[in-house]
């Protein structure tokens, strides 16, 4: 009885202490800071955030989850899509995106915005509606739960503060995601589950608000089971009856939900991403394979266990390396005698158990070492965040109370605080420290250097010359950028003849005809002879084509040759990527390799000085082995785009 009545003398003082005024000043200078990271923040940042996105659009717009319209939309594709039935699909569970619909149903309807036509306005107030608005109340609701189970002023100023404006959960919050909005649920979780467990509550309320946010936690990450079935059991002991009555009832809401809404957009239980490595992420659409069939970077999965634990910890992506401040929670595990007492203690060793679990968990998925992609840390450990700010508690409590613990606290603050504001411009990117490491050298993820199918420079927008035999061949290609193409307007075009080859003295040439908008009244055309040779050593345009080789031209020698080579002076092209474009010649896109160059000049008349580029997308199916080609100008200092006009391939004879 008197251990019970010390208990329960504790938990009165600990429910009779508030939030006091700096702490309310952290909450507002966290509430404001995520405020403004939002409205600045760019949208439609990752794949990842536009899945979403795209769902949320083809739903309210077209009433449906498929993504096929709304993906082939200019900034709104995504790799994280899967093939469902002849049709393209998120491969995030709907849950989300259907929820965030409602509310861009209401948005659109009151204010007029729409998603597509004014995407950042639009995706910004849906951001302040769904991610800041609930987690100001988090920050409230963990301000709350700091003041009942720490006495110490300043552990509780460090510890609100490094969840404020110090972890990744709020540099999340900028986009759309499932991971700060986890991390939210799990401190409306985390309130209820101490009055319980730690103070004796009874309440039906509080079981009820247990069921429904955690139940909710799970919805948003797959691991989070585990929160779900541990905490049904820490109810269990402290009343089976409250926990079948409220509990239980309260967390079948957002779970039916989950399930509802993948069986409308799955047709099964099983949501898409779960079906990783199946033909419905190995698919191909027009001769177009999916990114998962070859997959760049990071997503290649290369690093080996040992290294990836490293990265995951202390690395690039790692939990301590970003947030520092989180190494508290490892000197916290070493000292149990210092969670003896702590109202908090049930749920330091719940986290720490479900950190160890996750962490192995993702340990274990060998073939998927990605780091959850390109991103600002760890995402799928976030939602644990809540956890850890609590684990620190203890260790703070003594560590702050010198002051090179003070000093050293603020220290490791600092350098999470700034990893925070960091991802909080763009969360889906490289983390400052992976840049660190990668300009020094220390890891590598890129691509191997592309390398042209055929061993010369290449100086011209084609990179082939039809053999002897096609003396017919030739190919057109019709202009964008350079005149409208409506009715009554037509838009220009550009021809390429092949008229065989021949000997004149010792070389072998072949003569080509070029014939810029023919038939038309404009016309001007070109018939040269080229140096095969010349152009099988890669050797520069003036040299393929001598002045002496022109046979005929309404074109200068430098018009001429600023056409071939699609810019103004002679640059070797450089390989680059692979990528597939479509065209009207056929239903299949063309795999190609993107070939470009470019150079820098300054006017004569005005010193202004511009960048030239041209790029070429190379393929061995057509004649010429070009698919399309575009020829950009741009101001060499401010980046402004002054010209650009791009050729693709609409008609062709071989």
């Amino acid at each position: 009885m008197p251990v019970k009545h010390a208990h329960n003398q504790c938990a009165a003082q600990s429910q009779s202490r508030s939030v006091t005024p700096a702490e309310w000043l952290i909450v507002a200078l966290g509430a404001a800071l995520l405020f403004a990271a939002i409205l600045n923040a760019q949208q439609l940042q990752s794949a990842n955030d536009r899945s979403r996105w795209c769902t949320v659009w083809a739903l309210v717009e077209r009433g449906t989850y498929r993504i096929d319209e709304i993906d082939k939309q200019h900034g709104w594709t995504t790799i994280d899509k899967v093939l469902h039935e002849g049709h393209l699909y998120s491969s995030k569970p709907p849950l989300q995106s259907t929820a965030v619909a409602g509310i861009y149903w209401i948005v659109k309807n009151v204010f007029g915005l729409d998603l597509l036509k004014q995407t950042a306005d639009t995706t910004r107030v849906i951001l302040l509606i769904v991610n800041w608005l609930p987690m100001v109340l988090s920050f409230i609701v963990l301000a709350r739960l700091l003041a009942r189970s720490s006495e110490n002023q300043i552990t509780r100023l460090v510890a609100l503060a490094t969840f404020c404006c110090g972890s990744l959960v709020t540099g999340y919050a900028t986009t759309l995601n499932n991971h700060s909005v986890a991390a939210m649920c799990l401190v409306f979780t985390l309130a209820p589950l101490l009055r319980i467990v730690s103070d004796d509550s009874r309440t039906g309320s509080d079981f009820a608000l247990v069921g429904f946010w955690a139940a909710l936690v799970c919805c948003h990450e797959l691991p989070a089971a585990l929160l779900g079935i541990a905490v049904f059991v820490m109810l269990s002991r402290k009343s089976v009856p409250q926990t079948v009555k409220w509990f239980v009832p309260a967390a079948l809401i957002p779970l039916t939900a989950y399930f509802v809404t993948n069986w409308m957009a799955t047709g099964g239980w099983k949501p898409f991403y779960m079906f990783y490595g199946t033909e419905k992420y190995l698919y191909e659409i027009n001769g177009v394979r999916s990114y998962w069939h070859t997959p760049h970077g990071m997503d290649q999965s290369l690093d080996s266990p040992l290294t990836y634990f490293f990265h995951c910890v202390i690395g690039h992506h790692g939990i301590f390396s970003l947030s520092p401040i989180f190494l508290f929670v490892v000197v916290s595990s070493f000292q149990k005698d210092w969670l003896s007492g702590s109202r908090l203690r049930p749920a330091i060793v719940l986290g720490g158990a479900l950190s160890v679990a996750v962490l192995g968990f993702y340990l274990t998925r060998t073939d998927n070492y990605n780091y959850g992609g390109n991103t600002f840390g760890l995402r799928w450990m976030i939602w644990l965040t809540p956890f850890w700010v609590l684990a620190m508690v203890p260790t703070l409590e003594r560590f702050t109370t010198r002051r090179a613990g003070l000093a050293l606290t603020l220290a490791l603050l600092g350098v999470s605080v700034y990893s925070s504001a960091s991802s909080a411009r763009n969360p889906w990117g490289e983390s400052w420290l992976f840049q660190q490491m990668e300009q020094a050298g220390w890891i590598d993820y890129s691509d191997p250097p592309p390398k042209f199918p055929f061993e010369r420079n290449l100086h011209s927008w084609f990179a082939t010359l039809p053999n002897e035999n096609a003396d017919s061949a030739w190919i057109e290609f019709t202009v964008a950028g350079s005149s409208v193409s409506v009715a009554g307007i037509r838009s220009d075009t550009l021809r390429l003849y092949s008229q065989g080859r021949k000997m004149i003295e010792d070389d072998l040439v072949q003569t080509l005809r070029v014939v810029w908008n023919e038939n038309c009244s404009d016309e001007k055309s070109a018939t040269f002879d080229l140096n095969v040779l010349a152009f099988e050593d890669g050797r520069t345009m003036a040299e393929q084509i001598p002045i002496s080789n022109v046979k005929a031209s309404d074109f200068s020698r430098f018009e001429l040759l600023t056409l071939l080579r699609g810019m103004p002076t002679d640059r070797e092209f450089r390989p680059a990527t692979t990528r597939h474009i479509g065209t009207t010649v056929r239903k299949n896109a063309f795999r190609c390799q993107l070939a470009a160059t470019q150079d820098y000049l300054t006017s004569r008349s005005s010193g202004r000085r511009f960048r030239y580029r041209c790029e070429s997308w190379l393929t061995d199916e057509l004649p010429f082995g070009v698919a399309q080609f575009v020829m950009s100008e741009y101001d060499a200092q401010s980046g402004e785009l002054f010209k650009r006009r791009r050729f693709r391939v609409t008609a062709f004879g071989r």
